[in-house]
């Protein structure tokens, strides 16, 4: 086949070249981000029943319809918090489940529960369309908030415009109320003319509401019927209620006002001082980002133009600019590994040979990314990453093959011909288990289950398929270019070349203080050399109790978020005031460059930030500091320090971003039980304990504080003398909060609320609300409020937790840089395994430890199943089962010298380093492979066992040096220089290339001598057995012979 393929080198040579075009053209193609889109397995089912308190929602939405979701099949966790007047119910599939199948499944299941909900409830709507790919936000700024409220319309038409761009999934306008129209309606004038709310009501939806008339055939042609609908807000307040005995009408007009204007606002947004709305702009999942934002950009200037006087539009955060950044960073470490693989080419190779090793790296790497878009495969920073990483893996099998020839030609005097075939057919088999081995350490990620799974997809990929197109290349064109130049210069080749490459004399003379010197020590001492390099390692391993656990670690970049949380109950308005006065005073900070902040929510996106709380007691500041500025956490401690002093009482957290993607609290622990106020007595506990963990701050509870509720203590006596339902009276009750909502009013353009309101000015008031309200009974008779009810103040808890339909509160806290999440839970577990728990009630983790264990347990059964896989490539190759214990010998300690260097550097145990760990288990099981292969072959063809060994390290010496030199300097931009994401799995990967290479040049030749030696000795006890029985044999034939 390969003297073929020589032969044949036109065609192989043009199936190579188009294969390649194609995968440059594809590469090129590739939707480019920042991150990989996580598509996650869940969805959302949102229920509102206006005014319901989080009991009342909980028992009659939330339940119900967990009842039906828990009928599905396939379905890992239903989570669900119920609020006032919201149930948001969360459906995480298992992995493996057809998520469309699924989704359908869902709808139906939450529309057979519709039927059981209570009167007044909206109809739940599934949103199964969770995850958008950002591309970038936008601010319109103004002199005052209140200005801001006149582009209401003008934001409605920006919408719709940047929707109708290509690849726009979704538009998100913040810091804008919704219009309403507003009816305010005077009660003492309502009583005056004996009118009910509802009346009131019916009148407007009488007056507002059409019902379609259809069309009509005449004369061999259809007409359509059409009313003309009123359009003009002011026509509602000549809408008739009802009419007095002598019959005249009495308008709306009369009892109250109408007016067009805004909700009452719920969130204040500003942008360096400024009130903000603003615009966060999303795209579909796997869409070009930098193309989307281009689009994006034309589109906004052309709207900017119709923005009034008065008004400035600027660009907070894009995407693009990241990415652009991000690949800066990656294609300076590309560049600088691939002039370090070239340099270890040109240190031991002569220029001709080295450059069509060399030229495996981007033939390599053009076949292999041909596939990724049918992986729906993004170019981004962990694409670049796998990159990087086969980067130094490309050249392994070229270089064997080229030395391999080089050996032919030179050592043996073949001809090219010859030498070519021979050459490529001596390590073919080697070649194969190895490229094999390799991608059986990384293809197990491929089905690393959850988002940790998708995050990492790319590595893999690109490693994989890159390692099957270069050991194509290398058993192709490698003797393919080597045939033809042999060739062609023999005849004019001198004395050839004894120590080819900058570096070959040298090498050389390594490789004989190796091979000619050091092990012929080796071999006479198997056993101790051996056991000392096992117990080398081994020791090695206790080591790793001195490292860290992190599983991301905090991201360098100087970006920074200030979460205030303020007491329950604590007003919008004072929210806003605290939320000011420390944005002014983290504004006057040398070296911040913008700073967003808001109140009633999270802060206009500066980064890719952290998540924020909502409510009136929420806000969040965003700051993007100047590079070389800050020292982020001697900052983070400064200003925590500050907060903690100035704002007693308040919750006011400064932190840092997290490299990699969210994975919850660093310290959760989730409570599970049914009644509330137990939950509550555990959760205490469990925060007592928690604060008294060193290195633990921000400790809150999924409950939070109750907040101040007024209570109305029904007379039931009076309610059924007064004939006054219960609907009557919630209805009414609901003047009291936030209106009552009557129909929809259709501008032509949209569609506005109408909302029935009490009078502004006693609105504010609940007790002269409580005196002047009166409820319409049966008979439409004005009842007094006070005559059925008792009002008094008390507390509510402001939300209902599920887990897997239990009632849960998780207790969370956030930790200091000075302590890992793993250090305060081994502080935190035991003092919990202490609490006296109520039977029923059960504690469990959760956030990054929970997400950690997983991730750790998945990855460590994956591992399990690389080594499994490349003992049974080993086994088949070799037809043993001893060589492959010795080849994993060589994984057993990349391992321990990745523990070394993470030891050393002071790099966690975390996500990457693990990912590191099992492309150790690939890379370094290459060369145990082709240096055992070699001594088997020298073996078989006569030699005895130690010339053997001996023979083939000096063989494999110089390209197992090459290979590792080409591991490790290719990496070390990454350790030096690259995003601390990565950093711990090049420190790993590195550190464990050394330690192995120079442990493995010793240890897997003794081990080989030593279990060959067993077997001679085994062999040999056999053939004296079968030598003495033959003797015995003989002995008593001639007996019989004589007798």
């Amino acid at each position: 086949m390969i003297r073929y393929l020589i032969k044949k080198r036109k065609i192989t040579l043009l199936f190579f070249a188009v294969v390649s075009i194609f995968g440059l053209l594809s590469f090129f193609q590739l939707p480019k981000q920042e991150i990989p889109d996580l598509v996650i397995s869940q969805a959302m089912v949102t229920t509102t029943y206006i005014g319901a308190t989080p009991e009342t929602v909980e028992q009659t939405i939330t339940k119900p319809i967990e009842q039906k979701i828990k009928e599905m099949q396939g379905v890992d966790t239903i989570t669900s918090t119920s609020s006032e007047g919201v149930s948001t119910i969360m459906v995480m599939l298992e992995s493996g489940a057809n998520p469309k199948e699924k989704w359908q499944e869902l709808r139906t299941k939450v529309q057979d529960a519709g039927g059981e909900l209570p009167e007044g409830a909206n109809q739940p709507f599934v949103n199964d369309n969770l995850v958008t790919t950002f591309v970038s936000s936008y601010a319109v700024t103004a002199d005052n908030p209140e200005k801001l409220k006149e582009l209401s319309s003008l934001m409605d038409s920006w919408k719709d415009q940047l929707r109708a761009v290509p690849g726009i999934a979704d538009i998100d306008i913040k810091g804008i109320p919704d219009q309403e129209i507003r009816v305010n309606l005077d009660t003492q004038k309502m009583q005056q003319y004996n009118i009910s709310w509802s009346q009131v009501s019916q009148a407007i939806q009488a007056e507002n509401e059409r019902t379609p008339i259809g069309d009509i055939d005449f004369q061999e042609r259809n007409y359509q019927l059409r009313i003309e609908n009123t359009q003009n807000i002011e026509d509602l307040n000549r809408v008739i209620i009802t009419r007095t005995s002598d019959g005249f009408p009495i308008y709306l007009e009369h009892i109250g006002s109408v007016e067009l204007t805004h909700a009452e606002t719920s969130y204040y947004a500003y942008s360096n001082g400024l009130p903000t709305i603003t615009l966060n702009i999303s795209a579909e999942t796997g869409s070009d980002v930098p193309a989307i934002h281009d689009r994006v950009v034309e589109n906004m200037k052309k709207l900017e133009t119709t923005l009034p006087d008065g008004f400035e539009l600027d660009l907070l955060y894009a995407q693009k600019n990241t990415i652009d950044d991000m690949f800066h960073g990656l294609s300076k470490e590309l560049l600088i590994a691939m002039i370090a693989v070239i340099i270890v080419c040109v240190m031991a190779l002569n220029l001709v040979t080295s450059s069509i090793v060399m030229l495996a790296i981007p033939l390599s790497l053009a076949v292999g990314l041909v596939v990724l878009p049918m992986f729906d495969v993004t170019l981004n920073q962990m694409t670049v990453i796998g990159v990087i990483i086969v980067l130094s893996l490309l050249v392994d099998d070229a270089i064997v093959v080229n030395d391999n020839i080089e050996r032919r030609l030179s050592s043996l005097g073949e001809k090219p011909m010859e030498a070519a075939v021979n050459g490529t057919k001596e390590v073919i088999i080697s070649i194969i288990t190895a490229t094999l081995a390799t991608i059986s350490a990384f293809l197990p990620l491929l089905v690393l289950p959850g988002d940790m799974g998708k995050f990492i997809k790319p590595i893999p990929l690109v490693i994989i398929f890159s390692l099957l197109a270069s050991m194509a290349m290398s058993l192709t064109i490698v003797p393919i270019f080597r045939e033809w130049y042999e060739s062609r210069h023999q005849k004019k080749k001198g004395k050839p070349n004894k120590h080819p490459g900058f570096l070959g004399k040298q090498i050389n003379a390594l490789n004989r203080l190796y091979s000619g010197k050091a092990m012929k020590k080796v071999v006479k001492r198997p056993i101790l050399i051996g056991t000392l390099g096992i117990l080398i390692g081994t020791a090695a391993f206790g080591l790793a109790a001195f490292v860290p656990v992190e599983l991301f670690p905090k991201a360098e970049d100087p970006q920074f978020t200030i979460d205030v949380s303020m007491p329950t109950g604590t007003s919008l308005q004072e929210t806003d005031r605290v939320v000011k006065e420390i944005a002014a005073w983290v504004q006057e900070k040398p070296g911040v460059e913008a700073i967003t902040y808001a109140s009633g929510g999270g802060a206009p996106q500066l980064f890719n930030g952290m998540g924020a709380g909502s409510g009136s007691g929420a806000g969040q500041i965003n700051i993007q500091g100047e590079e070389g500025k800050f020292d982020i956490q001697a900052t983070l401690d400064e200003w925590n320090d500050h907060f903690k002093e100035a704002y007693p009482g308040i919750s006011v957290i400064a932190s840092s971003l997290s490299a990699g993607i969210d994975v919850g609290d660093p310290i959760s622990i989730r409570l599970t039980g049914q009644d509330m106020e137990q939950l509550r007595g555990l959760s205490e506990q469990i925060k007592t304990i928690i604060a008294e963990t060193n290195g633990t701050y921000d400790i809150s509870d999924s409950v939070g504080v109750e907040r101040y509720a007024l209570e109305f203590i029904v007379n039931k006596e009076a309610m059924d003398l007064n004939q006054v339902s219960y609907t009557n009276l919630t209805t009414t009750l609901r003047l009291l909060t936030q209106g009552l909502g009557v129909s929809e009013f259709d501008t032509g353009n949209d569609l506005i609320d109408i909302k029935l309101y009490l009078d502004e000015e006693i609105q504010g008031d609940p007790t002269s609300l409580y005196q002047q309200l009166s409820v319409t009974n049966a008979l439409g008779e004005q009842v007094p409020l006070a005559q059925l009810v008792e009002m008094k103040p008390t507390f509510s808890v402001q939300q209902i937790n599920h887990h897997n339909l239990e009632r849960t509160i998780t207790v969370g806290a956030d930790i200091t840089e000075a302590t890992t999440a793993t250090a305060a839970m081994t502080e935190i577990i035991p003092k919990i395994e202490k609490l006296n728990m109520p039977d029923g009630y059960k504690w469990s983790i959760g956030g990054e430890v929970e997400q950690q264990t997983e991730s750790f347990q998945d990855l460590g059964l994956l591992f399990i199943a690389c080594l499994v896989m490349i003992i049974v490539l080993i086994t088949i190759q070799f037809n043993s089962f001893s060589i492959p214990l010795i080849i994993l010998t060589t994984v057993y300690l990349a391992a321990a010298g990745g523990v070394i260097g993470m030891f050393v550097t002071r790099t966690p145990l975390g996500f990457m380093s693990v990912i590191g760990i099992t492309a150790l288990a690939g890379i370094v099981v290459r060369n145990g492979i082709v240096l055992i292969e070699f001594m088997e072959d020298a073996r078989k063809e006569g030699m005895d066992l130690t010339s053997a060994v001996i023979k083939a390290t000096e063989a494999r010496f110089r390209p197992i040096i090459l290979t590792a030199s080409a591991a490790i300097l290719g990496l070390l931009p990454v350790a030096l220089i690259g995003d601390i994401l990565f950093r711990p799995m090049a420190i790993t990967i590195i550190s464990g290339v050394i330690f192995s290479t120079a442990l493995t040049l010793f240890v897997v030749p003794s081990l080989y001598l030593i279990v060959a030696n067993m077997k001679n000795k085994r062999i040999n006890k056999k053939r004296t057995k079968l030598e003495n029985l033959e003797k015995k044999a003989k002995e008593k034939e001639k007996e019989t012979i004589t007798l």
